[in-house]
């Protein structure tokens, strides 16, 4: 006996033109999403790339700018460093700073600025460890080491045993005192004094400051500083130190008494924990005072 076969057969419905066209805006959408993605990926990567490629050309002609030391004279160079990007701050304390030290102690020609800022990006170079390396082996060159005294500003935020350094888009090291110490040793840089504004700056305080090497740190090393918002112009140290007591005095150690007192006020009117400023070091630099 045969078997009758009944072959049925299933369609699947034709989308209507209403939801192809949804389908169709759908898949536009998720397209142009990963397309931009791809770019906003992209973009930074070449923004790090073209920065990057920047950086010698930026560092070499601030170098080549800077004089070396004439004979029987002494001079003072001045080397800046804004280590924080995320905020103006530090970028505006650190050139204000470098402006008033070519004016009043006779730094113009043998200073420079390392400054991490979106601003600045194309007009200085960066403040990078590598980049602070190679300016003070080039500035220990220049010195005559016998005579000339290095004034370093550092101005950033800290942490015990830090100065950060930070760039948007940029994965940079940060800066520790050990670190600092032996850059400095290698330059050949006999008289220092070394300026740390950042919180928690008095930490560097043991690794650098000896007999030759006067450092002040904005606070102790267990102390926060304050003044950094971003819409600032100077932080309270620098505001202390530099715009207000160096303006007034030569003395680094005499301006540093007179911005101590200062920033206890400030502080205690705005009730803030003090940060208690510290100074330490440079008993054999006679010639600062």
């Amino acid at each position: 006996m045969g078997m009758g076969l009944t072959t049925t057969r299933t369609t699947m419905a034709r989308p209507s033109r209403s939801a192809r066209i949804l389908v169709f805006i759908a898949l536009s959408v998720v397209a142009a999403l990963l397309g931009s993605a791809d770019t906003s990926l992209a973009q930074p990567w070449r923004e790090r790339q073209g920065l990057g490629a920047r950086q010698q050309g930026l560092l070499g002609r601030a170098l080549a700018h800077l004089k070396a030391a004439t004979p029987q004279q002494s001079h003072l160079f001045f080397v800046g460093f804004a280590g924080y990007g995320g905020q103006a701050v530090f970028k505006r304390e650190v050139l204000a700073v470098r402006e008033l030290f070519d004016g009043r102690f006779g730094t113009e020609g043998r200073s420079i600025a390392l400054v991490n800022h979106p601003s600045t990006a194309d007009q200085f170079p960066l403040a990078s460890v590598g980049n602070l390396d190679d300016v003070l082996q080039h500035v220990g060159r220049l010195m005559d080491v016998g005579r000339d005294t290095l004034f370093l500003f550092l101005s950033s935020h800290g942490e015990p045993g830090i100065v950060a350094v930070e760039m948007p888009g940029l994965a940079l090291p940060q800066l520790r005192p050990a670190q600092l110490k032996r850059m400095l040793d290698r330059s050949g840089i006999r008289k220092r004094v070394i300026v740390v504004s950042a919180c928690h700056s008095g930490s560097f305080i043991p690794a650098l400051a000896d007999p030759n090497t006067l450092v002040i740190a904005a606070s102790r090393a267990d102390r926060s500083s304050f003044g950094c918002e971003d819409r600032r112009d100077w932080t309270y140290f620098g505001d202390a130190y530099f715009n207000k007591a160096l303006r007034e005095k030569t003395s680094f150690r005499g301006a540093f008494d007179r911005a101590k007192q200062l920033i206890a006020e400030w502080e205690a009117r705005e009730r803030l924990p003090p940060s208690l400023p510290q100074i330490a070091g440079g008993e054999a630099l006679d010639d600062l005072d």
